[in-house]
């Protein structure tokens, strides 16, 4: 019975067996011949060449691009967007400033006395003034033009909007097509009288520089109506009738609108009237200071204007124009 026992399998380790127990865990047999450790795996790796000095150069460049890039989008994100009512279309320029190489003005031809760089004055025509721009809506100063004249006491300044199938008016607007309504040219300005002693920057000249009849075609281009600027004041016809110059009021002055209509300012005895085809239609009434110190605030001399020289001058908005204008 000891003999039995002894020839028992061990619950433990089972008969023998050449078979592992874990078949998953099995190494791999070594071929016969190749010795341990000759894989390529074990193998050292080749040491780097250093980079050539093109490659380093590139490398240098691709990290400078990829910082310029980040930079530039850096700077993209602090700037503050405006509404196009916001806008500062015209820059301040000082006429005499020579600093800027990049600026280049070409000095003013004819009868100009300065004008600023927004206006572009024919190179063959002296007067003949073209500008461009994108709001039709309400006048948005875009650039200045001032003129000489002979006699300082008296003067006129007569203006014809020019652009021939892209400035029509009444009927012949109404015919177009809407594309080429959206076309059309010549739907603002500002003529008037600047003090000798303000020189014209393009940029709300109306609030400081002097006193000037605004010209806003209506949307069906029949009238013109007009305002005076600055807005403390109002006009007058030939019969006595008065007329707001508050942008928001409806008691506007209407002038009719015409191709090829010939409209100006008259400067006498300081006094401005608008004119239209060459006769008197308004006159402007301002409230002034009583003297350029701006002390005692409030009509002088019947609305006259403060005696100081004066120039005839026009006030360009952001809206494409194009007018011949003349001096007498």
């Amino acid at each position: 019975s000891a003999q039995r026992l002894s020839q028992r399998p061990s619950p433990r380790t089972g008969p023998a067996s050449s078979v592992p127990r874990h078949p998953a865990r099995a190494q791999p047999r070594r071929p016969a011949g190749r010795p341990l450790g000759s894989g390529s795996a074990m193998q050292p790796k080749a040491k780097a060449k250093p980079p050539t000095k093109e490659e380093q150069a590139a490398e240098e460049a691709k990290e400078a691009a990829v910082a310029a890039r980040a930079a530039a989008a850096e700077r993209a994100k602090q700037v503050v967007c405006k509404a196009p009512f916001a806008q500062e279309w015209a820059e301040v320029l000082d006429a005499n400033d020579d600093d800027d190489p990049n600026v280049y003005l070409r000095p003013p031809n004819g009868q100009v006395r300065h004008i600023t760089q927004e206006v572009d004055q024919d190179y063959y025509d002296p007067k003949v003034f073209r500008l461009d721009g994108k709001d039709k809506s309400w006048f948005l100063q875009k650039g200045a033009v001032s003129f000489h004249r002979a006699d300082a006491k008296k003067f006129r300044l007569e203006v014809c909007f020019l652009g021939g199938e892209k400035s029509r008016f009444g009927d012949e607007y109404a015919d177009l097509s809407r594309a080429e309504q959206h076309g059309t040219i010549n739907w603002l300005l500002m003529i008037g009288v600047a003090r000798g002693s303000h020189e014209l920057t393009g940029y709300k000249d109306c609030k400081s520089s002097g006193f000037y009849f605004l010209l806003h075609c209506n949307y069906r281009r029949t009238h013109w109506r007009v305002i005076g600027c600055p807005h403390n004041s109002e006009l007058q016809d030939l019969k006595g009738a008065s007329y707001t110059c508050n942008p928001q009021d409806g008691s506007q002055f209407e002038l009719l609108a015409s191709a090829n209509q010939q409209l100006g300012i008259e400067f006498e005895d300081r006094e401005v009237w608008l004119l239209s085809g060459g006769e008197r239609v308004l006159r402007g009434f301002w409230t002034h200071a009583a003297n350029e110190g701006g002390e005692e605030a409030g009509d002088t001399e019947d609305g006259k204007l403060p005696d100081v020289e004066y120039f005839p001058a026009i006030l360009t908005s952001n809206c494409p124009t194009e007018f011949s204008a003349v001096v007498t």
